[in-house]
């Protein structure tokens, strides 16, 4: 009995380690989105049709997204639950903030602060949720500082809203991306 229950335990550690290591192979994604929005971002500041320019970037990231993504799954194995798991969440945010985007912000529903707000709240949830399917704390605290986010647009200052969006996109998204390929790099020769 004993035995059985240290090798269901060892299964276990073994399936949420796997589900860490191919949730680190994902870093290109976080970096491609980071880099995707701060382009569109950069470019919506000098008012050349900020709607259009959103609308390219982001529809751009996520062709590229899917293209890779379906790549790599058709590459791999086999699809751990975790990573079904942590896939669904994901997934999840993207079509939450692509109709907030996309339906909300034309419908003029939104302020910049009350837009930032729900974005850095459904960042925090995401991550944070990942990280606990993964048993990482690093995602989790990658969430936390993007709910944190969520509080400083909600009770800070308005001109710094978007300094906070800036930051927590260039470090939630491109550098934790950039992170993570680091890591699959390291993996790789180490394997």
């Amino acid at each position: 009995m004993d035995q059985e229950l240290l090798e269901r335990i060892d299964l276990i550690e073994r399936m949420v380690l796997e589900g860490r290591r191919t949730g680190q192979y994902w870093g290109w994604c976080f970096a491609l989105w980071g880099t995707g929005q701060l382009v569109a971002l950069g470019l919506s500041m000098l008012n050349w049709y900020p709607m259009l320019i959103w609308a390219v970037s982001m529809g751009t990231c996520g062709v590229v997204t899917a293209l890779v993504s379906t790549r790599q799954r058709r590459a791999a194995d086999k699809q751990t639950l975790l990573a079904r798991s942590v896939l669904a969440v994901w997934i999840s945010f993207g079509v939450s903030i692509t109709l907030l985007s996309f339906v909300g912000n034309p419908a003029g529903i939104f302020s910049l602060r009350s837009y930032c707000t729900v974005f850095f709240v459904l960042m925090g949830f995401t991550n944070t949720a990942s990280g606990m399917i993964l048993r990482w704390p690093l995602q989790i605290g990658i969430g936390i500082a993007w709910w944190l986010a969520g509080v400083v647009t909600v009770f800070g200052p308005e001109k710094i809203i978007g300094w906070t969006l800036i930051t927590m996109i260039f470090l939630g998204e491109v550098v934790f991306g950039l992170y993570l390929m680091a890591r699959q790099r390291a993996d790789h020769r180490h394997a």
